[in-house]
């Protein structure tokens, strides 16, 4: 089985206060507000400008230019968002956040059933049965 080199890859972490839609080699990428995203270094860079001195046409894909943002918006725009490596598996399981433990406790005997047999089966007998033929008043 092949291994995945992670070093190909980037992680990235949208902290602006909207998502980001991005499309690169026919798949298309969703990097909703505060959560993060592993991508490939190429994607990073044909959506992003990752790497690159000048962005200016990542800004151009992304729509930037033609919502009235100069240069210097976008790249405040961009530094918004954080890229980072991604990390190994072993790495990430040990940064998880841990649950807290809940202490045991012990249940209770449960009481049989009304309908129940001693085996736990069902017997035939419905609960108004149990009233000495009487009927079940309704609540």
């Amino acid at each position: 089985m092949a291994t995945l080199d992670l070093s190909e890859y980037i992680r990235v972490k949208n902290n602006s206060d909207e998502d980001l839609y991005g499309r690169y080699d026919g798949k298309d990428y969703l990097f909703e507000v505060g959560k993060v995203t592993d991508i490939h270094n190429l994607a990073a860079t044909h959506i992003f400008g990752f790497g690159e001195e000048d962005k200016t046409t990542a800004f151009h894909r992304l729509g930037w230019f033609a919502n009235g943002m100069n240069y210097k918006q976008a790249m405040e725009r961009l530094s918004k968002f954080e890229f980072g490596e991604v990390p190994s598996p072993q790495e990430e399981h040990k940064s998880a956040p841990r649950k807290a433990k809940t202490a045991k406790t012990s249940s209770p005997t449960p009481l049989a059933d009304a309908g129940a047999d001693v085996g736990g089966e069902f017997s035939d007998s419905s609960p108004s049965d149990a009233l000495d033929g009487t009927e079940a008043e309704s609540l």
